[in-house]
């Protein structure tokens, strides 16, 4: 049964994300992304290369998966067991389906990020005693020399940049950032904020308004010094950040009960909005491509491309 729009697919941006990690060196014809169970024969990991404007799509991995990585020669992600979502173990593969290769006979990973040659990760430590408890570890890339850095995690999703992890705490939503070694905390926001990109040296939040009815969009440096704010109604998830121009979309139901999504640019230092196109709601970003971006279409099952000026390349 296909997703039910709203609900669903905020969880999917908020726990899972849908921008792809590239490899260097095919990053402007290649697309590496992760396909959800109703997307039919594309559900598991998917290889997009363009030529042009024009894809072709294989799908490497057809089984349920999620934290698609893309690093270097490798896509590192995990395998959900399918009588079991929370249970799911960390592996990788070649870009072209081979190598298949398990890097823990563990099965209680529950988020990871690769960086370099050490793969970061929260993992579940859930008893009857423990319901909601997480630990926080490390690893080399080869599943060697694992290493648990806090055996309590404040956080379940986090990212890493510029030696920092970046998170939001699992009880309150305030944002922190501390050292790869558990050190050195610090708070980077008084109220909740639902998600965070980094472009850079620029970081785009998105802070909690009146317990989540509305949005407030902040770029910032690395420390989360407000250098830009626009509010929002709607809630915003980020697209890309192309020479100082914000591509964003809003999610929104109209009177009649429509569901709506919009893709939207925004010039960080004019403080200029403007409406590029609607999309489908159901059509899902999975990354930018040589001189455009990437989308799945939900109705078709198809790729297509849209230019940064919002039209479609044909």
């Amino acid at each position: 049964m296909r997703r039910k729009w709203l609900i669903a697919l905020l969880s999917v941006i908020m726990l899972l994300g849908v921008v792809p990690v590239y490899g260097a060196e095919d990053s402007a014809k290649t697309l590496v992304w992760e396909g959800y169970e109703d997307d039919g024969d594309l559900m598991g990991i998917n290889v997009t290369t363009f030529t042009g404007n024009r894809s072709k799509t294989e799908s490497i991995f057809p089984k349920r998966v999620s934290d698609v990585k893309w690093v270097g020669e490798w896509i590192y992600f995990l395998i959900e067991n399918e009588q079991d979502p929370w249970n799911r173990q960390m592996a990788k593969i070649k870009k072209d389906g081979s190598a298949l290769t398990s890097l823990n006979k563990e099965d209680n990973f529950a988020r990871f990020t690769a960086v370099g040659d050490t793969i970061y990760f929260v993992k579940d430590e859930r008893t009857a005693e423990t319901p909601d408890a997480l630990s926080f570890g490390s690893m080399k890339t080869d599943g060697s020399n694992e290493q648990t850095i806090l055996s309590k995690s404040p956080f379940y999703n986090f990212k890493i940049n510029n030696g920092h992890i970046y998170y939001t705490n699992r009880d309150n939503d305030k944002f922190y950032r501390m050292n790869l070694d558990g050190t050195g905390l610090k708070s980077l926001s008084s109220k909740g904020v639902e998600l965070y990109e980094f472009y850079g040296n620029v970081m785009f939040f998105l802070e909690i308004v009146d317990g989540g009815y509305s949005y407030k969009g902040h770029f910032s440096d690395l420390n989360a010094n407000i250098k830009k704010t626009f509010a929002s109604k709607e809630y915003i998830d980020p697209v890309a950040y192309i020479n100082n121009k914000f591509y964003y979309r809003s999610f929104s139901v109209d009177k009649n009960g429509k569901n709506k999504s919009d893709l939207y640019i925004y010039n960080r230092y004019t403080g200029k909005k403007s409406k590029l196109r609607s999309l489908d709601a159901n059509d899902r970003f999975i990354g930018t491509v040589g001189d455009g971006l990437a989308f799945l279409s939900f109705e078709k099952g198809t790729i297509y491309k849209l230019g940064y000026d919002g039209k479609i390349k044909k």
